[in-house]
């Protein structure tokens, strides 16, 4: 099998998987880059940790901040695919020209074409009219589809894919070195001492500062709950910073701390530090958060909406989830959650091993590799 995966650009939560997949016997693998990076992103990715044979496409790149949107329009994309000779094609979704020159240039060769999809009913922004024709079209012309979760199999099914072609792949993040660190962490001598600057329950929340990510909605619980026994830390940076700042001076909350945006490899200390993780997203394709922080064996109070919601929070166990239009609901989840602190922080290892065990880089490879010998054996 030869596969050439089509993606935007080198997040550093995927590297992982790629590696992981390089190792993979019988299969030769390629991914193509469409960019080294994009406007909304701060990531440093060293190339020196690539495990795997890669390329970056030259070509014109635009961000579209209303809606957070990136454009890619490269030259190459067809040669790469020549180049190559896969025996399959993946595209990592249908938002850029890139991915539909490899669909038709597939169905023209011969060739089988996969999209990897994340999107759902709630996150997708159109689904219907023309934008709604155009994704159904490419995923008429696909053989086969891989899913990041349930909402995401469900959104492809209403899309046309046929429900017996799909393969569920969990998106992850490299859920051991999550362990790992945090673990390390709260192992060292000193981690008393630091714990001890923070009050009695301490949220976190990790992401990007934009609108639609509900933040608004977590600090006026907050607000409500006016509770000194009650912490925040936001870690992240974007357009809404200085907003939700002002805001947290002006309504005068106590107790938040906004630590800025983080690198990979310094996020497992905070997680390490936090009793729960709050994803207030109004619409997320999957939320990696949650990943994260499941592994470091923190609780998490997720948005409904979020495409991880379903497939990794098991209710009142490692987390629960709420309306995020409704900040009064998750005040009276943030209050359940300070009165279970004790068996939550109990229960930490067992959180951490299951979430490594079900949803780490093993179980989202097998769910690439099905898909993948899928098409391969119907060729």
């Amino acid at each position: 099998m030869r596969l050439l995966l089509l993606t935007n650009i080198p997040a550093p939560y995927r590297i992982p998987l790629f590696n992981r997949l390089a190792k993979e016997p019988g299969l030769e693998f390629r991914v193509v880059f469409l960019a080294k990076s994009e406007a909304n992103r701060e990531w440093k990715v060293p190339e020196g940790e690539f495990e795997f044979d890669y390329r970056i496409l030259g070509g014109w790149h635009l961000f579209i901040s209303r809606w957070e949107v990136p454009l890619h329009l490269n030259a190459g994309v067809i040669r790469q695919i020549r180049e190559f000779r896969p025996t399959a094609v993946m595209s990592l979704g249908y938002d850029n020209l890139a991915y539909w020159q490899a669909a038709f240039y597939c169905r023209l060769r011969g060739k089988k074409h996969l999209i990897w999809s994340g999107s759902t009913l709630e996150s997708a922004r159109q689904s219907t009219g023309p934008i709604g024709w155009l994704k159904r079209t490419i995923v008429r012309l696909s053989d086969g589809y891989v899913a990041y979760g349930t909402k995401a199999s469900e959104y492809l099914e209403y899309l046309g894919a046929r429900p017996d072609r799909i393969r569920v792949a969990v998106n992850t993040v490299d859920m051991e070195t999550y362990r790992r660190r945090a673990a390390a962490v709260r192992d060292d001598p000193e981690y008393r001492q630091l714990r001890a600057r923070y009050p009695e329950l301490l949220l976190m929340y990790s992401g990007r500062l934009a609108a639609r990510k509900g933040v608004q909605t977590l600090l006026e619980a907050l607000r409500r709950l006016s509770d000194p026994d009650i912490g925040l830390m936001i870690v992240g940076s974007g357009p809404e910073e200085d907003k939700l700042k002002s805001f947290v001076r002006d309504e005068r909350i106590q107790n938040v701390h906004f630590e800025g945006f983080r690198q990979t490899d310094e996020l497992p200390c905070y997680y390490a530090i936090a009793d729960a993780v709050v994803l207030p997203t109004t619409y997320d394709r999957w939320g990696l958060v949650v990943n994260e922080a499941l592994a470091t064996g923190a609780y998490v109070l997720c948005s409904d909406v979020a495409g991880v919601a379903r497939d990794l929070i098991r209710s009142d166990w490692n987390g629960a989830t709420f309306d995020p239009s409704d900040p009064q609901g998750l005040v009276e989840l943030i209050g359940q959650t300070k009165a279970m602190l004790p068996a939550l922080r109990e229960r930490r290892g067992r959180i951490s091993d299951h979430a490594c065990k079900e949803f780490g880089i093993e179980r989202s490879a097998q769910g690439l590799l099905e898909a993948v010998r899928m098409v391969h054996e119907a060729s």
